[in-house]
């Protein structure tokens, strides 16, 4: 007879449990690698994002500050326009108009000759367009349940034992003893199938401030610095299917702010000659964040703060480095290749160490473990950017662009949350993790100028493919029939493992910028 687990509190809504994901290393990355991305002006995304060397363009702000130092008139722009993707999932939307960018240049007459002008520039662009639905789902668990990480979780780790409602009613429970009367394992009812449903969006936005230069025509500097806003908002269902069948759903927000310095120079090293390079350094984002959760069954009661339950954590992204090369041929012909690193096995995560009435934080208190993850599982990224743009007319231009970013995940990686001593793991009942894979980008362009005023149009087709783990796969069944915490399995039992479900991330953009330079 098949038997349905549900969670206590799923009484009162029978689909659906909202739980609160861990905050870690897997979020973390998917929350703060901006490398994998290029949103903008539709000329800096037409040319896929490489105008390190080139610049003179409202977008470069933010990857090579001193390319608006390029700019030799007033400017002001503003983009718009869509992304959609594959969606498996019935109701999900399929795409979202989007809002990338708004800004403008002001351009100040100095008088001298060596330092003709200098440029202010503010700049509101997206960094991570968070509009993701994917669906993923597995039939070859052989016995194996998420069920069982969650129940061993709870039991084995104190830290957790507030989250003892949300682990299987413990009368399906049947527990195997050891010889000094421990549990080591839990041994019920087994799952043959699952399948996860993913909704999310929300953006993570760059406030930029620019100040740069021009010296004699051969060498621009500039300085920025980003006010970042994290708006994170995801739900998902995880259901599984076998002897007992239940289904478990969670709705995550995370928000919170940032900020960070960018110093970048453009050096024409020939004079007359229009070769030039390009050299920008970006250092950590420091983000102060919050991620939150409630319940919901079926009415709004987010208000309730006694089913409310957040997590105040802080990180620290990585140190980036970029280079870049770039010329042109007369007024017909641009050309640009730029090259980033990410070294994103140091990012880093802690938590406030005080908390005022006024609900603010200061202070930062390293969480160890969960940094000791991130150093195992992620690597330093590498992004090749090339863009290209001629000019058929005197008004009309055409780009095209492609952009590169290898995986931020080492080949084999794991969620190993039994072991990790973390304060986040206190507030973890979700146990799904991803490994995602490199990036393609290829880009369209094209502008047309009349007089003061231009507009631009770009199509974005972003490639990646992730690969997807609903729980731990740290199990075997293959001496007793039954699943088994392979933590706290007997020596002679031996590791089964679950492939994982490829997931396609595939999107594509249109993008449309309107401007005016004077």
């Amino acid at each position: 007879m098949k038997r349905y687990i549900l969670i206590p509190t799923m009484l009162l809504a029978p689909c659906f449990l909202p739980l609160l994901q861990a905050q870690d290393t897997y979020m973390n990355e998917r929350l703060t690698n901006n490398s994998s991305d290029v949103i903008g002006t539709a000329r800096y995304v037409g040319m896929g994002g490489a105008l390190g060397a080139l610049g003179a363009d409202i977008s470069v702000i933010s990857w090579n500050p001193a390319g608006i130092g390029l700019i030799r008139k007033n400017d002001v722009a503003f983009t718009f326009g869509g992304v959609w993707g594959k969606s498996s999932i019935k109701e999900a939307s399929r795409g979202k108009a989007t809002s990338d960018q708004a800004g403008f240049v002001i351009n100040m007459k100095t008088g001298s000759e060596s330092v003709p002008y200098i440029n202010f520039s503010f700049n509101f662009q997206k960094k991570i367009n968070f509009f993701h639905n994917f669906y993923a789902s597995n039939d070859k668990l052989g016995g194996l349940s998420q069920m069982d990480q969650v129940a061993e979780l709870t039991y084995w780790d104190s830290g957790t034992e507030n989250l003892a409602g949300l682990a299987i009613d413990k009368e399906y429970l049947n527990s195997a003893i050891d010889s000094e009367g421990k549990k080591y394992y839990y041994n019920y009812y087994a799952s043959y199938g699952n399948k996860y449903t993913h909704r999310s969006e929300g953006s993570a936005q760059s406030f930029d401030f620019n100040l740069s230069t021009n010296i004699n025509n051969c060498a621009f500097l500039g300085l920025t610095v980003g006010v970042d806003n994290m708006n994170f908002n995801e739900l998902t269902c995880y259901e599984e299917f076998g002897d007992a069948d239940y289904a478990l759903s969670r709705n995550c927000e995370v928000r919170g702010t940032g900020v960070n310095v960018k110093l970048g120079t453009i050096i024409r090293p020939i004079k007359d000659n229009p070769f030039r390079f390009g050299l920008a350094v970006e250092t950590p984002t420091w983000y102060r964040l919050r991620n939150s959760t409630w319940f919901d069954f079926g009415y709004d009661i987010r208000e309730d703060a006694a089913l409310r339950s957040y997590l105040k954590f802080n990180v620290r992204t990585p140190w980036k480095v970029r280079a870049s090369i770039g010329s042109t041929v007369g007024s017909v012909f641009a050309w640009d290749i730029d090259y980033e690193f990410a070294a994103y096995a140091s990012t880093s995560q802690g938590y406030p160490s005080t908390e005022y009435a006024d609900g603010s934080t200061s202070g930062n208190v390293k969480d160890v473990d969960m940094n000791d993850l991130t150093s195992n599982i992620l690597r330093g990224t590498h992004t090749l950017r090339v863009g290209m743009e001629g000019n058929a007319t005197k008004n009309l231009s055409f780009r095209l662009g492609y952009n590169l970013s290898t995986s931020a995940y080492e080949k084999n990686v794991s969620f190993d949350q039994f072991n990790i001593d973390s304060r986040a793991m206190m507030y973890a009942t979700g146990t799904n993790y991803m490994r995602l894979g490199a990036t393609n980008i290829l880009t369209l362009g094209m502008g047309y100028h009349i007089k003061n005023f231009h507009i631009d149009l770009a199509y974005k087709l972003r490639n990646q493919f992730g690969d997807f783990y609903a729980f731990d796969t740290r199990f075997t069944n293959e001496t007793t029939g039954d699943p088994v915490f392979l933590n706290n399995a007997p020596p002679e039992l031996t590791n089964a493992t679950i492939d994982p479900v490829e997931v396609n991330l595939t999107r594509h953009a249109i993008t449309c910028t309107l401007g005016c330079k004077f």
